[in-house]
């Protein structure tokens, strides 16, 4: 590093870096209540159903939850009955090429996009899933919070198995 101003890019780039790998791992070790709490009260999960979707209200997405409909399938994941689940998925996630596209150090704002691998494990299947996430976060408290995850599959708008947990 040359200067100051490299090493604070570097020191930055490396906790945003750490909050990414930290929500995988809560993902994977099945830890929803943690994970949700990473989310802001009016944050958004969104996996568009194409290429270049625009955004999740006006078309169709594989997946868009706020607070309530994520509290509804994180409920359903622990709860018994719910026999679509048993056994549980596991998971593997990989995440790479994490880029800071934009941050406002006065607003508290970050954009970020990474590269992700997910592997889901459930009755001798393995099923991947493989895309590019945009987290839009925002520092509260000295912490990230997430306003949006946005998880792009490769193949959005192809033909895969259906994922009973978050890529």
């Amino acid at each position: 590093m040359s200067s100051e101003a490299d090493m604070k890019a570097f020191a930055f780039h490396h906790r945003v870096s750490q909050f990414l790998f930290h929500e995988a791992r809560l993902l994977d070790e099945q830890r929803w209540s943690e994970w949700e709490q990473l989310f802001t009260e009016e944050g958004t999960y969104w996996a568009p159903a194409t290429p270049g979707q625009p955004d999740p209200i006006n078309h169709v997405s594989l997946i868009y939850e706020n607070a309530l409909l994520r509290k509804v399938r994180l409920a359903r994941f622990g709860n018994p009955n719910a026999y679509s689940l048993q056994p549980f998925p596991r998971s593997s996630h990989m995440l790479s090429n994490v880029m800071i596209d934009a941050h406002d150090e006065k607003a508290g704002t970050v954009l970020v996009t990474s590269r992700f691998l997910m592997v889901e494990y459930r009755r001798d299947v393995n099923n991947f899933f493989a895309g590019e996430y945009v987290h839009d976060l925002i520092e509260e408290g000295g912490a990230f919070k997430i306003r949006q995850k946005k998880a792009s599959l490769v193949d959005c708008d192809g033909t895969h198995p259906s994922s009973n947990i978050y890529f």
